[in-house]
């Protein structure tokens, strides 16, 4: 040993002291553990590999290394960057530089090595005696391995003969998006999704799949990893890809649910392979996208002056006092407060951080994700945190037993100021900022709280209270499948969804600067529960015969669905630090509770049959019976047929090589809705209603509700007829949609009698019908170090309701022969210019009119402005909507771009936003633009305090809110591997965000297209600048 050591001192004898060990320790673990294979060790390997100038051993025999040098090309002979070249059979390999090129040591000329890339082919080369070797990589034909998600399973998309879109995890990525309904907006055609509000926890979009399909709840259903639930609390980094499943012959499978469309969220697995471990992260800061122009006193008080003489008032403010307002010298009495830039001081910082492991090997595979989103609102004590914990794992028993666990949990914290004036939360602090005047201090000089009318936004934000939602969400979906013989697998699942949510509203009562009181102090507690447990089991059959293939499904489920709430509340409590109920009086408490049940069984089908890739058929059926509907009525039956014909498969295009696919598909088929409140066909009986008897008052029990035991489904009926066309090696992608929904038996409540004693029942007398068509065009392709890929999606859809039982005309119509719930009033034709108009064009039997006023058209010549010149004005629900994605490449720079937008839609700017002065509300910058004698041309009619002729609804109101919008921008830089490999990561990748950056549209500045209500009554939508970094180790 010693002779050994010095050896290994000495430089010149380096080479054969590592010879005698090596063949030491060969002899020693050969007689130890002979009949083993010992595969090697990092530090122990029989084969030890030196640099290219080095002499290398393996065993006694000295073996010379091969240096080998190459070029990848692509199919435009350009050269390839970042294609991975390995040794096959070791973990020994190198990626190629900005031209495509490498270098590598092997051990000899049998060595055989490996080039991959995504997008390509996968091509292996024997090294033999080249010592410069070009290889040309063939793009892969993706289309034709691309898996789409469906009901109860996947399908090869070339296959596909429903209307399906899909959203894949690369899409959604690095987005700093807070839920995931935002994140479809613009992505998929016929997909609709507007974001009315962009408060902390309470952001989410409303969906709607190919426009209103009911007169009741019109949102789609949601499946996560096959149980229904929501996109709320869904984690961004853990979604593998999102379909949407838009016509009745991809939802029927989901039957009584699926009229509205169905949206199938799949989340992220574990892989074959070693531990990947992956960190992404961002921070960033939040802005409102658009708040309205406010007057400052001093113009403020001028133009309220002039609205006040124009009603034959006195003016408000006089010179002297005007004057102080413009100069200032008097703030404490005359000032100039900006209540918008009071209220908007919150931070606004938001960050979200998600740490991932995952592997496994061939017989188990696993994923465990934590994910944590910190949101700090824009407005003081508004915030969201959440955490979100992920574990997914699928193991093999043997060959013919698989099982597996999906299982989520979801800890979220939301809170927002509350109001003691009216025991509302953030938003009439909101309503009150836009109202109070810029003539009024929101402090005394002693820095006690003013208070005007109802009280002070600032004073409630920060010592008025709060309402705070502890939400506990868990679900969890075991699986077992069985493969009874070849091609048949039996699949059973358990599976359950608990949500819990603890509210407490904290209201605090204030004293004023004044003297004045605002109170009492007091707590309410409410407990919502809810859990849905779903038992499955189904059947899955494939076969082929020869040029046949067959694919068939059968399953059952049973859904249980339980709810439950309860509150209590007491008020005057000692001390407003105190947050527990009991502190509070019994006198004037309260408390309350409901639960309620349903149930659901079902029975369903498939089957798809294809010969030759070519000709394609599948039919569905399901048969569902829900608790919600009397006996005799409770089961539906939901069929739907489709076909398919790839006639790029045919002869006579087979050799057309620009044609990469074409596919024509139609679809016919029915589906239902069940999502109505519980118990309506039968009578139900509510407590607490109590009468007189006997000179005192008893307690008492009454029926409310009209029951109707003649309650069916609604259901829809959808036809769709479609084509799928790619062309110059898929460079070049279109699909085109056509599509009738009429959706019959609609629920809705119907007219009653006065003496009837009852509200009115609900009946199945509604239908309606939508209609449109949805292309998207994709082109991608690759330059050298330059690629890139573009798509454009556009929706277009049109409401009518055909039948209604129940009109009502008030500012929106619910009628038949109109879009549901469209806007209604009068039509603007310009202003009244002369005392003669004023005198002899028909108005409002009534209206105070002047000159400068609004003229409304006199629609059937009458000469009388009344209801029955009221028209349509148009929806808030978008008619065509619209997407342009870009993702582009160049060396070790990405770049996103998400533009998103709507065109024929509208939004109702209520008197208070659009006109001065209303009920005591303020004016905007806009306001000054208005009808005088010397500017007859103005945009807005003479200025009032109290006009109401020109607030009626009207299309002076209702405007068009068509918008453009940089949804997206994203600029993100991957370090380069060879830098990475010292600090053993993976990949490293730094990015730039943007959410929201611009809006083209003719809407008032100030105003957000998607919520223009919210400018005055609502939190506003927000632009987020974000900062990030992916890692994976």
């Amino acid at each position: 040993m010693k002779t050994m050591q010095k050896l290994r001192r000495s430089n010149c004898c380096a080479s054969l002291y590592a010879l005698m060990k090596n063949s030491l320790a060969q002899i020693i673990f050969s007689v130890a553990f002979a009949g083993f294979t010992y595969a090697g060790h990092e530090g122990i390997n029989w084969e030890m590999q030196r640099k290219a100038s080095e002499t290398v051993f393996s065993g006694n025999q000295e073996v010379l290394p091969v240096q080998v040098t190459g070029k990848v090309t692509d199919e435009n002979n350009a050269g390839l960057p970042g294609v991975s070249v390995v040794l096959k059979g070791t973990q020994k390999g190198t990626t190629t530089d900005s031209e495509g090129m490498f270098k590598l040591d092997v051990p000899d000329e049998s060595a055989v090595l490996v080039m991959s890339f995504v997008g390509y082919v996968t091509q292996e080369i024997t090294v033999g005696s080249q010592s410069n070797i070009s290889v040309s990589l063939v793009p892969e034909n993706t289309a034709l391995k691309e898996l789409v998600v469906v009901g109860y399973g996947t399908q090869k998309k070339i296959n596909l003969t429903g209307a399906v879109a899909t959203v894949g995890a690369e899409q959604v990525a690095n987005r700093p998006v807070t839920n995931m309904s935002s994140a479809l907006q613009g992505m998929l055609p016929g997909v609709t999704v507007v974001q009315r509000s962009g408060q902390p926890g309470r952001d989410t979009g409303e969906i709607r799949v190919r426009g209103v399909g009911s007169m009741n709840n019109a949102s789609p259903m949601v499946v996560v990893d096959g149980l229904i639930s929501s996109m709320e609390n869904l984690n961004p980094n853990d979604i593998e890809s999102i379909s949407v499943l838009k016509d009745a012959s991809a939802g029927a499978i989901y039957g009584s649910r699926a009229a509205n469309g169905v949206i199938l969220v799949t989340t992220k697995r574990g892989k074959t392979g070693k531990p990947v471990v992956s960190y992404n992260a961002y921070v960033g800061v939040q802005k409102p996208t658009n708040l309205p122009d406010y007057l400052g006193s001093y113009e403020y008080g001028k133009l309220l002056n002039e609205g006040l003489v124009n009603e034959g008032q006195q003016p408000r403010f006089t010179e002297a006092e005007l004057e102080k307002f413009r100069n200032g010298s008097d703030p404490a009495n005359y000032p100039d407060t900006d209540w918008l830039d009071l209220l908007y001081k919150g931070s606004g910082i938001q960050q979200s951080h998600n740490l991932s492991v995952s592997g496994g090997s061939d017989a188990s595979r696993y994923l465990l994700s934590f994910g944590y989103l910190d949101q700090k609102g824009l407005i003081k004590n508004t915030d969201n945190d959440r955490y979100n914990v992920r574990f997914n794992l699928d193991s093999k028993i043997s060959e013919r037993l698989s099982v597996g666990l999906t299982s989520s949990f979801i800890r979220q914290g939301i809170s927002e100021p509350s109001a003691i004036a009216t025991g509302q939360g953030l938003n009439f602090s909101i309503v009150y900022a836009n109202r109070i005047p810029p003539t009024v201090p929101n402090k005394y000089p002693d820095g006690s709280w003013m208070r005007y009318l109802d009280g002070n936004p600032n004073a409630w934000i920060e010592n008025g209270g709060s309402i705070k939602d502890q939400i506990s969400n868990g679900m969890g979906n075991a699986f077992a499948e069985l493969i009874l013989f070849k091609g048949l697998k039996l699949r059973g699942s358990a599976g359950a969804d608990f949500y819990f949510n603890d509210k407490k509203t904290h209201l605090k009562d204030l004293t004023y600067g004044d003297g004045s009181y605002q109170g009492p102090n007091s707590i309410r507690d409410d407990n919502f529960r809810n859990s849905r447990i779903t038992l499955q089991a189904f059947l899955t059959y494939e076969k082929s015969f020869g040029s046949h293939n067959l694919n068939v499904l059968l399953g059952t489920s049973r859904e249980t669905y339980n709810y439950r709430e309860n509150g209590i509340y007491r008020r005057n409590l000692p001390s407003n630090d105190l947050t527990d109920v009991n502190a509070g009086s019994t006198e004037g408490m309260t408390a309350s509770g409901l639960s309620y049940e349903s149930k659901l069984g079902s029975y369903f089908g498939r089957v798809n049959y294809d010969y030759q890739g070519k000709y394609l058929l599948e039919a569905s059926v399901r048969y569902d019976g829900s608790s919600k509907f009397a006996t005799d009525k409770r089961w539906g039956v939901f069929p739907s047929f489709s076909a398919g014909w790839r006639i790029s498969e045919e002869a006579f295009l087979k050799n057309v090589q620009v044609v990469s696919d074409l596919k024509l598909r139609g679809s016919y088929g029915s589906v239902g809705n069940n999502n109505i409140n519980d118990y309506l066909y039968i009578p139900t009986v509510a407590l607490g209603v109590n009468y007189p008897f006997n000179g005192g008052i008893n307690a008492g029990a009454a029926q409310q509700v009209a029951a109707n035991p003649n309650l069916q489904w609604e259901k829809s009926t959808t036809f769709d007829i479609g084509a799928d066309l790619a062309l110059f090696s898929n460079k070049l992608s279109l699909t085109a949609d056509y599509y009738n929904r009429y959706t019959d038996n609609i629920l809705v409540a119907v007219p009653v009698s006065s003496i009837y004693g009852l509200p009115a029942p609900t009946v199945n007398a509604g239908a309606m019908r939508n209609k449109g068509v949805e292309l998207v065009i994709g082109h991608a392709n690759r330059m050298g170090d330059f690629s890139y890929n573009v798509s454009f999606n556009v929706g277009i859809n049109r409401n009518n309701v055909e039948k209604y039982a129940n009109p009502a005309k008030t500012k929106r119509i619910q009628a038949e022969g109109y879009p549901w719930n469209a806007f209604f009033g009068y039509e603007a034709v310009g202003f009244y210019q002369t005392d003669e108009q004023v005198q002899t064009l028909p108005k409002v039997v009534g209206a105070p009119v002047q000159k400068g006023d609004l003229i409304f058209k006199d629609q059937n010549n009458d000469g009388v402005i009344n209801g029955n010149d009221r028209v349509d004005l148009g929806s808030d629900i978008p008619k065509t909507t619209y997407g342009l994605n870009l993702n582009a490449r160049f060396k070790n720079f990405d770049l996103v771009i998400l533009g998103q937008g709507a065109a024929d839609v509208k939004q109702y700017l209520q008197d208070q936003v659009q006109f001065a002065f209303v009920n005591g509300y303020k004016a905007q910058t806009k306001h000054l633009d208005r009808w005088t004698p010397e500017t007859p041309d103005a945009r807005f009619p003479k200025t009032h305090v109290s006009q109401w002729h020109n607030y009626a609804i009207s299309s002076f109101s209702v405007v068009n809110a068509n918008y453009l919008r940089l949804k997206n921008l994203q600029i993100g830089y991957s370090i380069s591997p060879k830098v990475l490999q010292a600090i053993k990561v993976s990949s490293l990748r730094v990015y730039l965000s943007g959410q929201n950056l611009l809006t083209f549209t003719k809407l008032d500045s100030g105003f957000d297209p998607e919520s223009a209500e919210n400018a005055q009554f609502g939190y506003p939508n927000v632009k987020v600048y974000t900062a990030g970094l992916n890692i994976n180790f």
